[in-house]
């Protein structure tokens, strides 16, 4: 019995250490399999988000451009672009049946009333990441569009020749090119990645101010 005691063998401390190694290089690949899923998984997520989110300010911006300098009555109400730079940019449209007061005066749909309509490149939420917002005939701006990395105007004349901005003579612009860069949320980034773009640009032509 005692030699049988003797012969009896346990794990000893090197094995023991070994097996903890090698436990631990397991787990630790396990681990960092499934945070580097979990980051594809977000930065697919944010992908998506990011091509609405252009898709949809483009949409938006362009059907509005379009009825710049909307004049159904074709008398001089001074329509068109008034202010226009690489940033920015802010026209009007005669408004007199849309059942809303918007130059702030006691009538609604007057003959000749006018929408004023602004678009700016900023940081309207104090975020840390620009936006874009419109304002309506000065009544505040409204965010349509959060982490925004770029927004650009660009504007062409009737033989297409670029205008320099801020444009002095809005008169001349005939179409404007947009282009609008998304970015990823920098509180939302997955640990991996950096900050993801995406980029869409599209050229509005003013078909109320092509005559």
């Amino acid at each position: 019995m005692i030699n049988n005691i003797n012969n009896s063998k346990g794990f000893t401390l090197i094995e023991l250490l070994i097996a903890m190694v090698i436990f631990g290089m397991v787990i630790a690949g396990i681990v960092t399999s499934k945070s580097r899923q979990q980051d594809q998984g977000i930065g697919q997520q944010q992908a998506v988000e990011m091509q609405q989110t252009v898709r949809a300010v483009i949409y938006l911006m362009s059907r509005e451009l379009r009825s710049a300098g909307y004049n159904p009555e074709f008398e001089n109400h001074d329509t068109g672009i008034t202010t226009a730079t690489a940033t920015s940019l802010t026209f009007n449209r005669v408004a007199s049946d849309d059942g809303d007061n918007n130059d702030g005066d006691a009538e609604t749909d007057e003959d000749g009333e006018l929408e004023t309509i602004t678009y700016t490149f900023q940081d309207s939420d104090a975020d840390g990441d620009n936006d874009i917002t419109v304002e309506y005939n000065g009544g505040g701006a409204q965010l349509i569009a959060e982490n925004i990395q770029n927004l650009t105007f660009g504007y062409f004349d009737e033989t297409g020749t670029t205008i320099a901005v801020p444009v002095t003579d809005p008169d001349t612009v005939i179409s404007i090119q947009i282009a609008v860069t998304a970015t990823t949320d920098v509180n939302q980034l997955a640990r991996s990645t950096t900050n993801n773009t995406r980029t869409l640009s599209t050229r509005v032509y003013l078909r109320n101010l092509s005559f």
